[in-house]
Formats: structure tokens, C-alpha cells, sequence
């Protein structure tokens, strides 16, 4: 999506959660995929950028008493090395969501590992009976780290990540405010080992707005053909799906053997990344599995190098040996 514009003084506020889940086999008195797990800490460091820099300024740290998940599920004891009477240390969820958003001010870019947090954040407050319009912009740095370490389109860990910069590790993992500490370390890193201009293009094209639908699919009509199936989304990949108007093709769709790849644009929400997916159903009959995005930087790479492999190959793409992807186009005709 379009995305603030970053300049000195711009703040971020990394931020991390913890969150506990319903017992198996333990019956609740409500639908428990409406709150598939419950915030019991909140930890995040404020950054303010000057001249290429990240500067923390400050550090939050909250721990939050459950009221509904009140027994540690036992991969959460596990991975957090929490104990059940931890639980019972804190302060209620309103409270503690707060103080994080006064902690956060009313300008900053959340920044995150992956991107379940907003969404877990969005879950709780929408639970409790609170706004859970986020009203914020959010990056994910997961992807960000992975382009500026040379590894594009790979998933790694904080902990990989701060392997990679040589970051000391004083504070165990998955504590939220040592993994947010984490986190921002590897945010100054990045800025530190490249050029401000690139990482700073990077934020811009791949922040997005966590209170919008983010994704968007169709799973198109019968046809007798692949060239028919794709055909029949045509609508679909032709305009925005929030606001309605009329894409710009950026990288125009192009087909490499089942997939069809496009970089789009909308003049009010930014870039948008298609994939749309020839299937065959039992019967025999062609269908396109398709899907509009805001595009990241993940999703920029992945259009660039499809391109370019389609430049070179053609609509075959490349021999299976030199496909970095093998499962990529996993699915038979």
C-alpha cells in the first residue's frame, strides 16, 4: 500500500507478543477460533531515525494477567520457560494495551517479526470489546532482513538474524521485550550495512496498513482450457479490490507453465502482487485459483525473478535443476 513517507524524525516502535492458547480437549464456553490465543506480554523499543541512523530511545515491557487462557498451554511453557504461576503477575489487557499505545504516540511505524502480531493484536482487542483498528502502518522485517542479507524469499528467525549481524546475545528468546530488543538490534544493523537510501525504499514499498484486508482470492468458473480459465478472472485481476478502480499494469501478467505472475498498481492504495494458479478439477475441467495483494518485498522479488526467468525461458520457465523453487509450481495440470 501507499505507505508515510520516511524522513528524519520519523519514529518506529518495535514490538513483540506473547500469547498463550486454549488447553486440547479442554472445553470453553465460546467459540475459541474467535481468540486462538491471548496476550500475556507486550514488549517493544522506540526508534527515532536521523541521517541514516536508528537511535532506541525507549523500551516498554508489560505483563498481562489471562483471564480466559488462564493454564499455560505446555508449547508455550515450553518456549517461553514461563510457569503457570507467572500468569498471576501483571496487569489486565486494557491496561497494558494503554500504556503501549501511549508508548507508540500517534505517528510511529509498528515494526514486527512476521506478520501474526498485528493480526493477534487485532484479535484481542477486537475479543475484549475494545477498537481494534490498529490505525498505524506496520512492516514486517522479516522479509526487509532476508533481501539485505542476500537470502530473498527465505523465512529466517530473530535469532538467525541476529546470528548473521554477530549481535550478543544477552536476554533469552521468545520474551517479548528481549525479542523486541532483538529485533530493533537487527533494525540498526540493516541500516548500518547498507545504503539508508535502499533499506529505506524497501520500508516504503513494504509497509502496509494492518487495518485494511491485506489478501484477496477467487477461485474462477469451468473452462475447457488453461488460456479459457484465465480468461474468466480477467475481471477480478482488472481493478482494486478496496477501492474498485481500474489497475495499471506495472509488470503485465506473464504465465510460467501453471502460474500467471503481474505487479499492479492502484492510484490510492499502491502496488498490488498477482498470482493466479491453473487447476484441474476431477472432472477434467480447467479453473484459475487467483490472488490480489499489497505487494511487499517479498512479493517484489518473487514477481522480478519470475519475470526474468520468463524473459529467458519463455512460458516453460527453467529447467527443473536451476528452479531455486521446486515446490513453487507443485501442482499438476
Amino acid at each position: 500500500m501507499l505507505s508515510k513517507k520516511i524522513v528524519d524524525g520519523c519514529e518506529f516502535v518495535v514490538f513483540d507478543l506473547e500469547w498463550n492458547q486454549p488447553i486440547p480437549g479442554k472445553t470453553y464456553d465460546f467459540d475459541c477460533s474467535t481468540l486462538t490465543g491471548e496476550i500475556i506480554e507486550i514488549g517493544a523499543c522506540r526508534y527515532v531515525y536521523n541521517n541514516g541512523d536508528l537511535v532506541c530511545q525507549a523500551v516498554y515491557s508489560a505483563d498481562i494477567v489471562p483471564v480466559v487462557y488462564t493454564r499455560l498451554h505446555y508449547h508455550v511453557r515450553k518456549v517461553t520457560h514461563k510457569k503457570n504461576s507467572d500468569l498471576k503477575n501483571g496487569q489486565p489487557f486494557a491496561e497494558a494495551y494503554k500504556g503501549f499505545r501511549e508508548f507508540c504516540g500517534p505517528d510511529a511505524i509498528l515494526v514486527g517479526w512476521g506478520n501474526s502480531d498485528p493480526a493477534m493484536l487485532k484479535m484481542n482487542l477486537k475479543f475484549f470489546g475494545m477498537d481494534p483498528k490498529l490505525e498505524m502502518q506496520f512492516l514486517d522485517l522479516q522479509p526487509i532482513f532476508s533481501f539485505f542479507a542476500g537470502q530473498k524469499g527465505k523465512q529466517r528467525s530473530v535469532e538467525a538474524a541476529v546470528d548473521f549481524y554477530n549481535i550478543e546475545k544477552k536476554d533469552i528468546f521468545h520474551s517479548a521485550t528481549s525479542d523486541a530488543q532483538y529485533t530493533g538490534a537487527v533494525f540498526e544493523e540493516i541500516f548500518r550495512h547498507n545504503k539508508p537510501s535502499e533499506v529505506i525504499s524497501a520500508i516504503s514499498s513494504s509497509s502496509i496498513d494492518p487495518d485494511i484486508k491485506s489478501e484477496f482470492s477467487l477461485v474462477g468458473n469451468e473452462s475447457q482450457n488453461a488460456e479459457g480459465a484465465l480468461k474468466l478472472i480477467d475481471g477480478f485481476l482488472s481493478v482494486c479490490p478496496v477501492c474498485g478502480k481500474n489497475l495499471k499494469a506495472e509488470i503485465g501478467k506473464f504465465r510460467i507453465r501453471k502460474s500467471q505472475y503481474a505487479l499492479f498498481s492502484c492510484t490510492e492504495h499502491g502496488e498490488i502482487f498477482s498470482r493466479a494458479r491453473i487447476k484441474k478439477n476431477k472432472n477434467g475441467m480447467f479453473y484459475a485459483s487467483a490472488v490480489l495483494r499489497f505487494a511487499t518485498q517479498t512479493d517484489y522479488y518473487l514477481v522480478a525473478s519470475k519475470k526474468e526467468e520468463f524473459d529467458k525461458y519463455g512460458s516453460n520457465g527453467a529447467p527443473a535443476e536451476q528452479t531455486e523453487d521446486k515446490n513453487e509450481e507443485s501442482n499438476t495440470l
